[in-house]
């Protein structure tokens, strides 16, 4: 599972969640999307 579809899976969650998990996907969806981005990065300076 790539780190894009562990994001849009977390996104997904969200729906059904209750008020007080929703920080924590949000914290786990933005932490991911970084890793995601800087990944990406680092592929294009190799």
């Amino acid at each position: 599972m790539t780190v894009q579809e562990v994001i849009r899976e977390l996104q997904n969650i969200k729906n059904y969640a209750t008020a007080s998990a929703l920080p924590a996907l949000d914290y786990a969806i933005a932490v991911l999307t970084e890793k995601a981005e800087a990944d990406g990065a680092e592929d294009k300076n190799d």
